[in-house]
Parts: C-alpha cells; sequence; structure tokens
C-alpha cells in the first residue's frame, strides 16, 4: 500500500465540515500552547531575577533550562493540536517525530548536569591531599561522565529499539575509552619528554 492509499484511507469517513472543525480546535490549542509556553518563560525569567539565580548559576545554563521548559510546553500543545485533527497518519508521524525533540533537549540537560557534577567532584577528591588523590578524581570524574553520558545518549535515542540503543551506548563507550585513553598517555609522554 502506498503513501497516497495510506493518505486516502485516513481521510475516509471524514468530511470537509468535520475537518474544518477539527483543523479549528487544533489550532486554538496550538496558540494556548504558544501563550502558555510564553507565560511559563516569563513567569521562571521572573523568579530567576528574584531569586538571584544567576549569581550562582551561570547565565547560559539557566537560558538553557528556560528554553527546554518553553518548547516542552509547545511540543506538547502541537501535538495534541495534531491529534484533534483525526487523521492517525498525520498525529501518528508527527508525534515520533515531537517525542525526539525532548528526547534530545533532555540528554543534553543530563550531561550538562553530569559534567558539573563530574567537575565538582573532582576539585574535592583533589583537594583532600590524600594518597593517589590525582588518579581517584580522574577515576571519578570519568565514571560520573560515563553514566551521565550513558542516559543522556539512553534518553536521546528513546524512540529507537532498545537493542540498538544498547549498542550505540557499548560503541560510544569503546569510543570514549579508548580516547580518553589516548590522551593521558600523550600527555604523560609529553610529560616525560
Amino acid at each position: 500500500m502506498g503513501i497516497y492509499e495510506i493518505i486516502q484511507e485516513s481521510f475516509t469517513g471524514l468530511t470537509i465540515k468535520q475537518l474544518a472543525i477539527n483543523s479549528f480546535f487544533a489550532l486554538g490549542i496550538i496558540i494556548i500552547g504558544v501563550l502558555l509556553g510564553k507565560i511559563i518563560d516569563l513567569a521562571l525569567r521572573k523568579l530567576s531575577e528574584k531569586i538571584d539565580l544567576n549569581k550562582h548559576v551561570k547565565a547560559s545554563f539557566t537560558e538553557l533550562a528556560l528554553l527546554i521548559i518553553r518548547w516542552s510546553v509547545y511540543i506538547i500543545f502541537i501535538n495534541l493540536g495534531l491529534n484533534q485533527l483525526g487523521i492517525p497518519v498525520i498525529s501518528n508521524f508527527f508525534s515520533s517525530i515531537l517525542i525526539t525533540i525532548p528526547a534530545f533537549t533532555g540528554a543534553l540537560l543530563l550531561l550538562v548536569i553530569g559534567f558539573g557534577l563530574a567537575y565538582y567532584l573532582k576539585k574535592i577528591i583533589k583537594n583532600s591531599e590524600t594518597t593517589g588523590g590525582e588518579f581517584i578524581s580522574q577515576l571519578v570524574f570519568y565514571f560520573v561522565i560515563f553514566v551521565f553520558g550513558a542516559y543522556s545518549v539512553k534518553t536521546a535515542l528513546i524512540s529507537i529499539d532498545p537493542a540498538t540503543t544498547s549498542s550505540v551506548i557499548i560503541l560510544v563507550t569503546a569510543i570514549s575509552a579508548a580516547g580518553a585513553v589516548y590522551y593521558h598517555v600523550q600527555k604523560e609522554l609529553k610529560k616525560s619528554s
């Protein structure tokens, strides 16, 4: 069955009047979602100014968090609007696409949080001046990066088959481990020469 037949079958039993009414409500839902996203964004900006969040967190991180929240609201309402149309082919197609956007932004947020936590733990261990502190701090740093990296890859690839996601995580782990070893070997070789 070709794409033309699938689309034609989706419109079977749907009159022009029903399509117009569904389109009107779908557009209304999307407009409400855009307005709600902007209102939430504005409220969160006011709250971050009130609690002086920029003193504790960089402005770029705050902007990233606000962008993720705003677009998550947009995507939810776009998906609801497309479902309101009552055309399964269109709503299923866009639902499968729209799920990847929040998954990808969530994965980026996980990476940022993981890197911040890894760097913080590395500094604490390094400053403790224990025997082997440098080695342990590097080990903890890479372990935390690895854990958050694996979860971020899993989150970003949520719409893909779990077996494929596991294979990608294993491949990324192997490449990252090889890169980290190569970097440290090169660093030690430069120190010794």
